[in-house]
């Protein structure tokens, strides 16, 4: 018996949740989370998820009004940095993050929904 593990919480912080593109997907088609994209402007532009907030690493922490009161799956290009800006900056988030896996390549991947 095989099973999946669709979601990881680290017990170090309760409101940062690990979950791979799809379960993102679903949670922000059904209109409970907003995403928030923070790669560079050229990353953007190349590509991005439609309707997904622009908000740079290097500015994230002046742009808090943008989602304070939401819940937000962050991403970036491949998931380093909004590994980073999860993990790495709790106290941006006065509400659940999400931290997605495999970031903007691996969302590529999904097939389209």
């Amino acid at each position: 018996m095989t099973q999946v593990i669709e979601s990881y919480s680290s017990p170090f912080y309760k409101n940062i949740i690990d979950l791979p593109p799809s379960m993102v997907r679903k949670l922000w088609k059904s209109g409970k989370i907003m995403i928030l994209d923070i790669r560079t402007p050229q990353e953007y532009e190349e590509h991005h998820i439609p309707g997904a907030i622009l908000a740079p690493l290097d500015y994230l922490e002046h742009l808090t009004e943008l989602f304070e009161d939401k819940e937000v799956a962050v991403v970036c290009e491949h998931g380093n940095r909004a590994r980073y800006a999860t993990y790495g900056m709790p106290h941006l988030y006065k509400k659940r993050a999400y931290y997605m896996i495999g970031g903007m390549a691996l969302w590529m991947c999904l097939p389209v929904a």
